[in-house]
């Protein structure tokens, strides 16, 4: 099930992506909802497809998770942060 999202993407200035906004329907980073994040943590991927441009860093995109095992965690208002790595390129709400 898809989710709406507004997502804060951080400028290659603040250490975010080096190559502009992900567009199309395979971009899947890692999410991590309302916690620090830790490689040793189980980690879960997010498919993100930007849908609205609202300024140069910020967007409205359909999220869902990319395995049906993922946990139940995403509903309105809930805070998320996407990761490439190690590296946060976003900040995300669930709409």
């Amino acid at each position: 099930m898809s989710l709406k999202a507004q997502i804060r993407w951080l400028t290659k200035e603040q250490g975010g992506r080096q190559t502009g906004l992900p567009y199309g329907d395979k971009y899947a980073p890692i999410v991590v909802v309302g916690k620090q994040f830790s490689l040793s943590e189980e980690t879960w991927s997010l498919f993100v497809t930007n849908k609205e441009i609202l300024s140069n860093h910020e967007t409205i995109a359909e999220v869902k998770y990319l395995s049906a095992k993922a946990p139940n965690n995403l509903r309105k208002d809930v805070e998320f942060e996407l990761y490439e790595g190690s590296k946060m390129v976003a900040k995300g709400i669930i709409l």
